[in-house]
């Protein structure tokens, strides 16, 4: 345990130098880059030294003579595999905060750098049932699911990276879980990497917090979520089966959150889901009126409910697993909720809607069906208008104006329903054999029950 602590320490004095240090140079050189490619703003560099610091740490670590560093240098292709594909991710990072790079060349090269960990060993191959502790193994599934599990905790961090110190902070979060998750199955590998980013979170953290010296970047929240995942994927696969499936999620709960809310919302919406916007969860918190500052601390407290989950569930029996679970679930709905997205409300509202008028609206549509047979026998134009004033009655219309060329206009009023002044108007042309020959007019009160049926028929 004291090497643990040794090396939080020491990681956590040597981020905070190297990231004061790294503020100051970047600033005064002119490597800054803001949203519209001009070098001018904060500079987006943390990245580099949370992972300079990280990586220096775990060097040392394997220069020891130590029992936690025999046990690292017994997984050191894990560990190797690991560096090399966080170096590939950090690269393509810090080209896009220093230069710009396009979304495709960093998919490109985050994609390389998964399928690598998944060669080195990082792999999803076994998911453990919480209802009956049983363990089901993923086979060719394996693959496409390690890709999918490490692209999606790499990204969902970048995208959370938006307020002042929130990125970093729900990492330290994830990484300090992730550390006594390891303790708990005495993996010193995952547990002396954990303790090594923790420490160069918490010594970036305060020059990254509101008002912000130097942004954490690119280099930063995209390699810190690579890493967290594949040490995810570690802890959960190998050892004792203390994980369920259930537990990384819960470790990363809030960025997974963000994310799938974001995606719910464009597919909604209608919008590409790859669109970038300004209504992730920490801009809605703004917009309905928190500070910056409060925004991060409300997001830092649901992150460590999400993480305070996850440990309790390595310890569960019988269905407290899918309560907690289940618990986090509504938690996490009621923060969505309160975030008033439009998106949301708009399918609530729909939802509410069907749910009390679906007998009603099918009850229409049948009527609308066999109304059309009624009028394709009729043999005049008043045994028609007859007709139609049953399907406008029972559709709770209140008047209704039919002008045929050549014929006085046929009227038709409610005598059922209270008029009101404001009504809208539906105006419906008339025709015959392509050539136009007459309207109808149908009005229904403006402030009525909604229609519940559809218009086309």
């Amino acid at each position: 345990m004291r090497t643990y602590f040794f090396l939080l320490l020491l990681s956590t004095l040597v981020s905070f130098g190297l990231t004061q240090w790294l503020a100051r140079l970047a600033t005064a050189r002119g490597w800054t880059r803001n949203e519209n490619g001009d070098s001018t703003g904060v500079p987006r560099l943390g990245g580099v030294s949370v992972f300079a610091t990280a990586l220096l740490m775990m060097v040392l670590l394997i220069l020891w003579d130590n029992q936690v560093a025999a046990r690292v240098k017994a997984e050191l292709p894990l560990a190797l595999g690991l560096a090399g594909a966080a170096g590939a991710v950090f690269l393509i990072g810090l080209y896009d905060d220093l230069h710009g790079a396009r979304p495709w060349q960093k998919l490109a090269v985050q994609g390389a750098a998964a399928l690598g960990l998944y060669f080195t060993g990082f792999r999803v191959e076994v998911v453990t049932n919480p209802f009956t502790h049983s363990a089901t193994h993923l086979g060719w599934m394996s693959l496409p699911l390690t890709l999918l599990w490490l692209l999606a905790i790499s990204n969902a961090f970048n995208l959370i990276d938006g307020l002042d110190g929130l990125a970093a902070g729900v990492g330290l979060f994830a990484t300090v879980t992730l550390f006594l998750l390891a303790m708990l199955q005495a993996k010193s590998f995952v547990a002396a990497i954990t303790v090594a980013l923790a420490g160069a979170l918490f010594g970036f953290l305060p020059h990254n917090f509101n008002p912000a010296r130097i942004y954490l970047g690119d280099s930063g929240s995209l390699t810190i979520g690579l890493v967290l995942a594949a040490l995810a994927i570690d802890s959960s696969q190998k050892g004792p089966v203390l994980l369920t499936v259930a537990i990384p999620l819960m470790i990363f709960g809030l960025p997974l959150l963000d994310v799938s809310v974001t995606t719910a919302r464009r597919f909604l919406s209608g919008q590409p889901l790859f669109h970038r916007d300004e209504e992730h969860l920490h801009h809605r918190l703004q917009k309905i009126g928190m500070t910056p500052r409060a925004s991060v601390l409300l997001l830092y407290g649901l992150a460590a409910l999400f993480a305070l989950a996850s440990l309790l569930l390595v310890n569960y029996k019988g269905a407290t697993a899918p309560l907690i679970a289940l618990l986090c679930g509504i938690l996490a709905w009621i923060v969505v909720r309160q975030m008033q997205y439009a998106e949301f409300a708009e399918l609530d509202s729909h939802v509410r809607t069907e749910w009390h008028s679906q007998r009603r609206v099918l009850r229409n549509q049948i009527l609308l069906r066999k109304s059309t047979d009624e009028l394709r026998a009729t043999s005049s134009v008043e045994d028609a208008w007859g007709v139609a004033q049953r399907i406008l009655e029972a559709l709770e219309f209140t008047a209704a104006t039919c002008e045929i060329h050549g014929r006085s206009a046929l009227q038709w009023k409610a005598s059922t329903i209270e008029t009101t002044a404001q009504s809208w108007t539906l105006t419906i042309p008339l025709a015959h054999e392509g050539r136009g020959i007459g309207t109808l007019r149908l009005t229904r009160p403006m402030y009525h029950e909604p229609l519940l049926f559809r218009v086309s028929p």
